[in-house]
């Protein structure tokens, strides 16, 4: 994977935090939205390490 791919990807992972954060202030249920915030969290993470893959690539090549 090239660098692109992996930034490619950081924004996927943040696309759909965002929609887990979009679901979770629909949720009636304080189980269910906090569930979904940390479903968002955890793409956060995600992208944040697609991120960091990308620029280590960028700074090797």
């Amino acid at each position: 994977m090239t660098s692109d791919d992996y930034a490619a990807e950081a924004a996927r992972h943040r696309h759909v935090a965002e929609e887990y954060r979009t679901l979770s202030s629909y949720a009636a249920d304080d189980g269910i939205r906090r569930a979904y915030l940390k479903l968002a969290d955890d793409y956060e993470v995600l992208a944040n390490n697609e991120d960091r893959v990308a620029g280590h690539l960028k700074i090797t090549h």
